[in-house]
């Protein structure tokens, strides 16, 4: 049975920064990209954001933030996530796996069953990026959950 877990970030709004990455510590495993869910912590205001996925073949430097297994008999996740980034992770040009349009006041949350989700590849330092593209307006803190199974 995989081996499933969550990694939790946050990012105040800028164009281009990523919110949460998730990349392959080593070249044992592929991970596979289930579920996202994003929302402001901000005081709500009427602004549209444009958020997507794109593939990474480096991490950048931000805060480390430990994937957490679903079920607590799981070994220590093989991924790492990061968050918070001061250098933004390497993207892959065109690789964007998954286009999100949301409105500040609202939650979304993207979900499919996990062996149908966005599958990385076994390579080390590869993974996935949930980053801001544009926005209407305002400066919020947005929250994210993303869900990985190895």
């Amino acid at each position: 049975m995989a081996r499933r877990y969550s990694t939790i970030g946050s990012q105040t709004y800028a164009a281009s920064d990523t919110i949460i990455s998730l990349v392959n510590a080593g070249t044992t495993i592929r991970h596979i990209l289930y579920e996202l869910i994003l929302g402001s912590a901000t005081t709500p205001a009427d602004n549209a954001y444009n958020i997507t996925v794109g593939r990474i073949t480096a991490a950048g430097t931000n805060t480390a933030v430990v994937p957490v297994a679903h079920d607590s008999s799981s070994p220590a996740s093989l991924v790492t996530g990061g968050s918070n980034h001061t250098v933004e992770p390497t993207y892959t040009a065109a690789a964007e796996v998954l286009n999100l349009s949301m409105n500040q006041q609202a939650t979304l949350r993207w979900v499919v069953p996990p062996e149908e989700g966005f599958m990385s590849p076994v390579t080390a330092a590869n993974g996935f990026g949930v980053l801001f593209v544009a926005a209407s307006g305002g400066t919020p803190d947005f929250q994210g959950t993303v869900c990985h199974q190895e």
